[in-house]
């Protein structure tokens, strides 16, 4: 079980990430995971919920397509359902961020699950909508009227932020189902 943590570990250096398992079992361990992240962990929160592609709650093609969408996001796009059928969809709680890179992060993750040949699955990793959370500002005509909102602003994609969510894919991919 260590060989294979630190094949799947060398492996996520170029943000993909290798498993013995066939991309429906590894979707099934994936949803698993997420789900039983204990309440007081730090994960909890960042990992909030997973989704199958296609479930209801999955976002349609012509929402994540809007700007600002990645070129790599793209891609992802243009390929069809058939490729994407065993994709997860990985949220934050929705105002929750994280520390990335010395700034206060959030983003949605797709993981895109390909076999690989005798078992395995390849995982890449996406991140949509990246954000940062600049702090509050005054706004004279906000929303509700004068106050303090929060200053929300796109941001580049995580390399952190996607390192520990290998990291916590390899892990949980690794126990015996």
């Amino acid at each position: 079980m260590l060989a294979l943590l630190l094949s799947t570990t060398a492996r996520a250096q170029d943000g993909e990430l290798t498993v013995r398992m066939a991309p429906q079992q590894a979707q099934q361990a994936i949803l698993q995971a997420v789900q039983h992240i204990p309440a007081q962990r730090e994960e909890h929160r960042r990992y909030r919920m997973a989704l199958p592609y296609g479930a209801p709650l999955f976002p349609p093609d012509a929402d994540l397509a809007l700007p600002p969408a990645s070129p790599a996001l793209a891609a992802w796009l243009q390929l069809p359902a058939e490729q994407r059928r065993h994709d997860v969809l990985i949220t934050p709680d929705v105002d929750y961020y994280w520390n990335a890179e010395g700034r206060q992060y959030a983003c949605q993750f797709i993981v895109h699950l390909r076999a690989a040949g005798d078992g395995q699955s390849q995982l890449a990793l996406l991140q949509v909508r990246p954000t940062v959370y600049a702090g509050k500002s005054f706004k004279l005509l906000g929303r509700t009227g004068p106050g303090a909102y929060r200053d929300v602003r796109p941001a580049a994609p995580s390399a952190q932020s996607a390192a520990e969510l290998r990291a916590f894919l390899a892990a949980a991919l690794a126990q015996p189902q």
